[in-house]
Parts: structure tokens; sequence; C-alpha cells
């Protein structure tokens, strides 16, 4: 390690440890579940279709081998169950090097490096709790961040000790595998060039001097050369950051007791220029893409209490030897009379893609300091009056002295002293005037166009929201673009025009109403605005050039060309629709499929109707059909693996076009290719490449590389990685999760096609039961949330924490059963009954599922309905509710806390489906309210809710609890749990709902798990007793009654076959 002759304190303070080794000195972990190697790494061949799994060709048929009786799941065995986490996954560049993540139920988790090579990969080294990878762009360097075992991150939350500053990083040389580990890292981050690394380090703390606080952690920033391994260390750096280009390390130096300075590091020639010294804060480091141009921020700073302003830096052109500071460009606002004085800079910063300016935002003051500079104004020219007479010549007012306090005459001595002696006490004060406090009271008037819990939640970024502008560097000019009118805008992509949105116009028919806003086009040169269109309510994308705008009225999709002005309606002659019409929310506009993705030459917008592609011209001219999808209700969607990142989002007319493909009805996916008319492919085309009964996800193309990953799941068969060639063809399985799974009982899933009361083609998702033996009859339990056909090919992980998990019912012996359901206009608890019941009789017709023992449940919206639905019905034996709107008058006008909002809205626009108030329906809004239903409640009904739930408010429980025990119903409990919003959040919570909803499933549909919280309840007192008890022993749940999965016997009294409606 050599120190930089300009270094401002050594390392030697810090107590850096470095270690070097090979690879074979961190071997994978030793008995994990899972394991790769070529081996056990097979391709996806293709058999009966595209993607089907076989075995390989020219093997022999080996005889089959009895194979030994699977288990039943236990909950003990949830831990050991692994999913792959696509968050960590990430390939090298070249499409050499492959980085992905497996973590287990129980927390632990192990990071998987493979090497790639004809199509196939090799498994290299595994990083147990490995997390974070990170490529070096030339694809020769690992950087991996070495995460807390679970049991260390427990250790840490009991003993409520913060966190240790700083991690464990591993950098691997891909090329040999050897490997340094560094310590107490904040971060690690490679050179654009790939051929150095800046690793910023926490040290030790110089002692504290007596009676004083001990001071934070040293840092120091490693500048590692990556092929020769020599360091170049700095001290006090607060930020920094590498140029997009190049090697070039821009660097904040903080010291206390000199001048903060600006400095720019060349480790290729190891040399250090200072750009810019001050006794101001430096506030943060931007380069531009693919250039040598850097921006920054420097604060002005002038109390505690004040606001902070800054002064906005660019340096352009830095890799020009005979320019130190290359072209610098300053903008001091306080020396700039066109700024507006009542207003000051953020430290916000953006480039414009060429250059040219920088995109910032203003903010106006509210704590000005006193001693701000202030602009030198001009020199103000005298202006002369009439001969004779003055400009501010007024005529005074003789009784103005005489009212005026300040310049009334003081009362003479003797006046004074006789009226003091006649009232000599000072006069009563009220209570109100000796008050110094004030009250904190809410004003909620009727003419609030917002609402005060929402005004509360906006009030930060209302009070003083930041304003968009952009800083041109050549004119060191600055324009605002946002203002009180136009305060949402959009710049484009070619940097001379924004787009501004102006809702206020429409606020206040916004209360209840869809939500519409005025387009601004605005000219970011000048600041100078024109409304375009009037009441949209949705814009979509905007053309690469600069000159086209799409967005949608009467269900079309229109352009507005900035250039000319004019609009056209460039869907109007196709007989298909680019908006959801099958959306049953009684929003009068529907969503738009997408917003559109740009050819990189402006001349055509790829637009999706419900299934196709279509490529059509803005001027309305042209239109092509891409794919056909219609006739196999085959929906096809342009994947993420299209993008190039050069292309900011586009896509170029020759690039090939990945598509993923997914079947409404068949629930079949796999991917696509699809390639334009160019002048050297007139015809282009189109090709399926993969389809199969699966569910294919997360589709992504190595950057420099014709090598794709994506995953492949089936109900049975876990999250796996795939690889394979541009044309994926022949894909090879990477990854082998779950291979344990093969010993255990496990339930498929099928289909099951059904119609509702209305006649309406619906599906439902049927998950078997684990170990299913034909000729028997099970239990079902049924869950509900508008669609859920969908999910068939979902993989579900058997865990704790979850208490609708279908999996787990599965192992526990049930069938478990999603129906989809569609709505009617104001009807959306009879639309659910009109759906479920008729999707339940059709599983009963096989006979499978017997009749007494079937349970309903759902949480938020599927509360709302399992609550409805069993007031409807006698279908169900036990039922669960997990926070469910119980009485639609009271929730259609209460308040949506997580946001602030009014439920008023979700009502009439989105998934309430009732556009009317209550007082003009109040018949529909009753028929539909599971509260009203209560005379007919004899299901169990088990209900549950966090007491600080934002989405539905708590009292929807406790109404429908206190209603059931007025109305005498004993089989209805609700659990609170203090703290929780409406999703249970804490690890114990989550674990004891799980087991109450299995116990009162089991309870009512097996006989079985006799707790006395089903059928007595559980007091206060006996509550707490049982948790200090828990407490002594070390645990914090009791020991639960699990029901195995082959339990016996019917519901827990005889009941009569129930009928299918009431």
């Amino acid at each position: 390690m050599r120190l930089h002759p300009y270094l401002l304190f050594t390392a030697l303070s810090l107590g850096l440890f470095l270690s070097t080794s090979t690879p074979g000195e961190t071997p994978p972990e030793k008995g994990s579940d899972h394991k790769n190697s070529p081996e056990n790494s097979t391709p996806l061949a293709k058999t009966e279709g595209p993607g089907a799994e076989s075995r390989p060709s020219g093997s022999k048929k080996r005889k089959k081998k009895k194979q030994p009786a699977r288990k039943p799941i236990a909950p003990q065995d949830y831990a050991r169950w692994e999913q792959l986490n696509m968050g960590n996954r990430k390939m090298s560049h070249d499409g050499q090097w492959l980085a992905f993540d497996i973590r287990r139920v129980d927390g632990k988790s192990s990071l998987h490096l493979h090497k790639i090579n004809d199509g196939k990969s090799k498994e290299q080294h595994v990083y147990s709790q490995g997390e974070r990878p990170v490529f070096s762009n030339d694809s020769k360097w690992l950087s991996v961040t070495i995460g807390k075992s679970p049991e260390e991150k427990k250790k840490a939350k009991e003993s409520k000790k913060p966190a240790g500053l700083g991690t464990t990083i591993h950098l691997r040389s891909l090329s040999d595998g050897k490997t340094t580990e560094f310590k107490n890292v904040v971060t690690l981050a490679f050179s654009h060039n790939s051929h150095f690394a800046a690793i910023e380090v926490i040290g030790k703390s110089a002692p504290p001097r007596p009676g004083t606080p001990p001071a934070p952690p040293a840092r120091a920033l490693l500048v590692r050369n990556l092929e020769t391994g020599k360091d170049t260390t700095f001290g006090n750096v607060t930020k920094f950051a590498w140029s997009k280009k190049g090697s070039l390390l821009a660097l904040v130096v903080d010291s206390p007791s000199i001048s903060n300075a600006l400095q720019l590091f060349d480790p290729s020639s190891e040399t250090l220029r200072t750009l810019e010294v001050s006794d101001q804060d430096y506030a943060g480091l931007l380069w531009r893409k693919n250039s040598f141009d850097l921006a920054s921020t420097r604060q002005m700073k002038f109390g505690d209490k004040e606001d902070i302003s800054h002064t906005l830096l660019a340096f352009r052109n830095l890799d020009d030897s005979d320019k130190p500071t290359g072209d610098q460009t300053i903008y001091d606002h306080s020396k700039n009379l066109s700024f507006p004085l009542d207003h000051y800079l953020t430290a916000s910063l953006s480039w414009d893609k060429n250059g040219q300016a920088l995109h910032c935002s203003l903010k106006k003051w509210e704590n000005k300091p006193k001693d701000f500079p202030s602009p030198p104004k001009p020199p103000a020219k005298q202006k002369q009056g009439k001969k004779g007479k003055t400009n501010n010549n007024r005529a005074k007012d003789p009784s103005a002295a005489q009212t005026n306090p300040e310049k009334s005459p003081a009362p003479k001595e003797g006046k004074q002293k006789e009226e003091s002696q006649d009232n000599p006490d000072p006069p009563a004060k009220t209570l109100r005037e000796t008050l110094t406090t004030p009250s904190n009271v809410e004003v909620w008037h009727s003419k609030d166009v917002t609402i005060m819990p929402r005004q509360k939640k906006e009030a930060s970024s209302r009070r003083n929201p930041a304003r968009k502008a952009v800083w041109w560097l050549k004119e060191n000019k600055l324009i605002q673009l946002e203002n009180e009118l136009t305060e949402r805008v959009t710049v484009m992509k070619d940097g001379l025009r924004a787009i501004g949105m102006d809702s206020s116009p429409h606020e206040r028919a916004a209360m209840f109403g869809p939500r519409l806003h005025d387009v601004y086009a605005i000219s970011t040169r000048n600041g100078k605005r024109d409304r375009i269109l009037e009441g949209v309510k949705f814009t979509l994308s905007t053309s690469p050039n600069g000159r086209f705008l799409l967005f949608v009225r009467e269900d079309h999709i229109w352009s507005h060309d900035l250039k000319t002005g004019k609009q056209k309606n460039i869907t109007s002659t196709l007989k298909t629709s680019f908006t959801d019409k099958e959306d049953d929310t009684l929003a009068q506009e529907k969503r738009p499929f997408g917003n559109g993705i740009w050819l990189t030459d402006s001349s055509g917008v790829l637009l999706y109707d419900r299934y196709d592609i279509w490529l059509l011209d803005p001027r309305g001219e042209r239109s092509h059909k891409l794919t056909d999808g219609r006739k196999e209700q085959l929906r096809h969607r342009i994947s993420q693996a299209s993008y190039r990142e050069e292309n900011h989002g586009n896509i170029a007319r020759g690039d090939r076009i990945y598509v993923g493909l997914f079947g409404e009805r068949s629930k079949k996916s796999g991917y696509g290719s699809l390639t334009l008319a160019t002048r050297k492919d007139p015809a282009g085309g189109w090709k399926t490449h993969l389809l199969d009964d699966a569910l294919m996800l997360f589709l992504t193309r190595a950057r420099d590389a014709n090598i794709l990953t994506f995953t492949r799941e089936r109900s049975e068969q876990s999250r796996d990685l795939y690889l394979a060639g541009p044309a994926l063809e022949a894909p090879y399985k990477v990854t082998e999760t779950n291979k344990f799974q093969k010993d255990y009982r496990w339930g498929r899933s099928e289909l099951v096609n059904f119609k509702n009361k209305q006649g309406i083609a619906l599906q439902g998702m049927l998950t078997y039961p684990a170990g299913y033996r034909k000729g028997k009859k099970y239990p079902m339990i049924v869950y509900i949330y508008e669609k859920r056909s969908q999910d068939l090919h979902r993989y579900y992980s058997p865990s704790e924490k979850h208490p609708y998990n279908p999996c787990v019912f599965s192992a526990e012996g049930y069938f478990v059963f999603q129906p989809d359901i569609v709505y009617r206009p104001q009807q959306p608890g009879i639309s659910a009954v009109e759906c479920v019941v008729p999707a339940v009789e059709k599983v009963l017709e096989s006979g499978m599922v017997d009749s007494r023992r079937i349970g309903l449940m759902g949480h938020s919206w599927g509360a709302y309905q399992t609550s409805f639905i069993v007031t409807q019905t006698d279908l169900f034996s036990a039922a669960v509710a997990g926070a469910p709107l119980t009485d639609l008058m009271s929730m259609s006008v209460s308040v949506y806390w997580n946001s602030g909002g009014t439920n008023a809205r979700i009502f009439a626009q989105s998934q309430g489906r009732m556009n009317k108030p209550f007082w003009q329906d109040a018949e529909n809004y009753a028929r539909n309210s599971p509260i009203h239903g209560l005379d007919t409640l004899n299901t169990p009904l088990l209900i549950a809710f966090g007491d600080k739930d934002g989405a539905v408010d708590w009292d929807q429980g406790i109404e429908m609890y206190n209603a059931a025990r007025w109305a005498g119903k004993e089989d209805v409990v609700l659990l609170v749990y203090p703290g929780e919003n409406h999703g249970l959040r804490q690890e114990e919570n989550m674990v004891d709902y799980h087991y109450r909803v299995r116990e009162w499933m089991a309870h009512f549909l097996k006989g079985k798990s006799e707790n006395q919280w089903i059928t007595e309840g559980k007091s206060f007192l006996e509550r707490e007793k049982e948790k200090e008890d828990l407490k002594k022993k070390g645990t914090s749940q009791p020991s639960p009654k699990r029901p195995g999965p082959d339990s016996k016997g019917g519901s827990s009294s005889e009941k009569k076959a129930p009928s299918s409606s009431k």
C-alpha cells in the first residue's frame, strides 16, 4: 500500500486489514440443500412442444426403481425451502459470468457464481450470505457484499445494539479466482474502464479528549489499481464519484482546519488536481454519461435554522490536459439580477444528455438569512415630476394624528394621574387571553377540495415545493419551468421542450371523479408555455425527437404535434381497442394498455391492444399489426431484454424485439421475437421460441452479448434459472432449487372452467391436497380476491409467516380453490356471490370435495367478499376475513389513512364499483354490506385487524364484531394486532396469525384443534399471564396443536348438507 503525497492524514490509524485468498480458501457451504454442477444441470429440451423437459437424447432407458413413500411437509421443514432472489441476479456484460442469489425461508442465503461457456454454466464459487453482486464493465472483476446471518441479525435485534458501521466485501478476479477481503467497507465502486476500484472504509476513531464526546470513526478512501494491486489512500474524503468514461475520480475533501476542496484524481497518471477550494461544503458530484463533464453544488449556509442555498458548478471537458479545471461555469444566484429574490437553489442536479444544460430546482425562502448577499442593483433612473409638484404628494388627513395611537399626543401628567386613581387595577383578562399554548384543533370544512388528512400528508411538499428549472451553461442562464400553474413538468428527450401538467382547474371535480389535468408545452430555452390540451386523464409517452405527445381521448390514442399544433386520432380506423374495455370498474375512461414505446428515429410508436403489438405512425398515416395473438387469446408484451442502454428506453428499427407471451385462457407462457422491416430485411417477421404450460418470467440479456437468462416455474416445480442463446433454443437449466422436494408430498394445480350466474365464462385455480388419493373426499379452502386463475403456474413455498398460503393448506390435506370474480355496477358483493357459489358447485360435481367441509377466506377486498358471501349462503362451514370492509355506507365516506385521501374516490372510480353515494342508492349499499346481512350469518367467522390499519379502518371490524354480539352470533371472533397496519409486519404477529387461521379451519372443517380462544375466547388477564409464562420459557409463541394432513372426521358438529344460497 502506497500513500499518495496529497494525503490529508495517514491510513495507519485506520487499522485496515486486507487479505488475499485463492478460490480454494472459500469453499461452498457443506451440507447445502442446493447443489449445482454440470452433472445435475440439464438442458430444457423440446419434446411435445417448445420448452418441454425430457431425458437427454442418447441416454438408455433404465428400469424404474421403487420410490420410497413421500412424507408430509411439517412446519419444522419449512425453513429449508429455497427461492431465487431476482433482485440479486446479475450477468457480466460479456455474457460469460452469472451471479444469482438463493434464499431460504429461514433467512439463510447463498450467492452463486457461474462461468458460462458454450451455452452451459458451471459453478465456480458460493458465497454464504452473499448479496449485491457487481461486475466490472470489462467483466474481469466481481464484488460481493457479505451480509449478516439470520442468527447475527436476531442477536443484534435482541441486544438492541446499533448495527456496526461498514460491511465485508469480497473482490474477486474472474481470470484466476483470487479474492481480496475488505472489512468495514462503506462502499466499493469500479471505474468506468474497470482498471481501478475505489473503496471507502471505516477505521478506528481517535480517543476522545476528557469531557468531550467520542469522535466519529475515521474514514479513508482506497483507490486500488486492479492490475498491480497497488493502493493509493486518501483521507477526509466525504464524497467521491467515478467519471462515466475513462477513470477520473472526483473527490470532495473536507478538512476541519483548512478549506474544503473539490479535487480530481487520475489514477492512470497518479496525478491530483484541485478544481476549486472553498470554505463552503460541496453537496454532490454528478458526471455526465459518456463524457468527462462534472457537475456539483456548493452550499451557501448561514446558520442552523436558515435554509441552505447552493451555487451551481459545472466543469466540462476535464480530460483536456491543457485546462486543469476544464471549461468551468458557475451560477451564483446571489449575484444574478434575473433570479427571483424570494427563492434559492437546492442541491438537486441532473445532466441534459447533450451536455448543454443542467436540470436543477429552486424553492422559496422560508428563513432567509439576514446577511444573505443580494445582487448589485443597477443605478436607479431619476423620474422628473411636473414643475412645482412631487410624484408622492398626498393630502394629509388632519384626523389621522388623533386616531393613530403611535402619533396621538401623550396625555397630560395630571390627567394621567387622575385616570390611574379611578382605575387602580388593570382590566381583567379572559382565560383565552392568558393561554400561552394554542389549541391543536383542525378545521375540516365541506368546501375543502383536499381533506385535512391528505393536506397533512402533503404538507411538507405543498408548503414549499421544489420547482424544476434548467441552467443553460453557454449563456449561464437559468430558466424556471415549474411554477404555481404547472407543478409537474417532464423535460422531453431532446432537451428543448418540456411537458407540464396543471390539475388545479379540475380539482373540485376530482374530489369524487376522475383526476384530469391541462397540458402545457414549455420551451426550456425561454420558459414560454402554451396550453395544448384541456381536461385530459391519460398522457402517454413523447417521441425521442421531442415533436410528438401521445394522449387518450374517448378511448382512442391521439398524437399532438408540438411543431404544428395539429392533433390526430391515430387509432380511429382500427377495429380494436387500445384501452382496457373489459375493466369492470366504473371509471368512464379506461386505462390504456401501456404508454407506447418509440422507435429511436421517432418514425413510429409500438402500442398494445389486448393481445397484440401494433406499429403506428404518429401522423396517423400508417398502421401495422405485428403479432397475431387474438385468435388464441395470447397476450404479447415487449420484454425488458429488448432495450439497450444507449437507446434511452426506445427501440432501434434493426434490433431484435423480445416479446413475453401469456395465454389468458390457457395460462401458457413463453417468449417470442419480432424484427421490424428494414432495407436489409424488408419482410421483418415474428417467431415463437418458447410456449409451455409453465410460468416464464424475467427475461434478461447481457449488455454486450446475445446471452439470455429467464426463469421457469410450475405450481409443483419451484422457480429455476435458465440460460439460452438469442433464439432461445434448447435452454440450459442452471439451478435446481428445492431438489429435496421429491421426498415430500406435493399438490398439483389445474384449471376449473365454470360460468357465473350471468352466464359469463370464468376460470378458477384448483390445487390438490398433497398425497391426494382418488376416491377420498377432502375438505376445501376457497381463497378469493378478484381474478386469481392467472396464478395457475405460480409456485408457493411453505412458510409460517403467510396466513393464506395454498402450499401449507395443501400439505394439511385440503383442496385449495381460487376462482375468478367479475362485477356488475353497484353490486360488488352480489357479484362475488354470483361467481363464487357456481364455481364451488362446479368443483363439487367432481365428487372429490366434502360439501360439509368447505372454508372461505380472503384479505382486504377479498375479506369483504368473504364476510359478505357467508351472509348469503350456508355453503361454507368456516370463514376467515383479514381486514374486511363490512359496512359500505360508512366505508365509502371514511378516510384512507395511509394516503390521507377519501374512500369515496375508490368507490366511484376504482375497486368499490359504486358510482352513486349511499343517500342516492341506500338499498344497494345495504344489500351489498356484510353487516346488513347478520341475521342470515350462520358460518363461523374469524376477523383480523391491525389497530393502525390505514387502508380499511379497523372500526369496520369493531362494527361487525359488536353487531354480531348484539345479534347473538356465537362463532364470530375478532383478532386485533396492536400497532399493525393493513398487512402484518412484525414477525411474531405474522406467525401468530398464520397458526390461528390454520387452527380455525381445522376446528370447523376437521373437528380438530380444540383451542380455548376459538370456543370461549381469552380474557385480557389470561393473555397477559400467557405472555409472561412464554417469556419465562424463552419463547414468544405457544406450541400449536398441529392437525395432521391425514386427519379424519367431519366438522365439529353434525351439519345438514348446506344450501348454496339463501
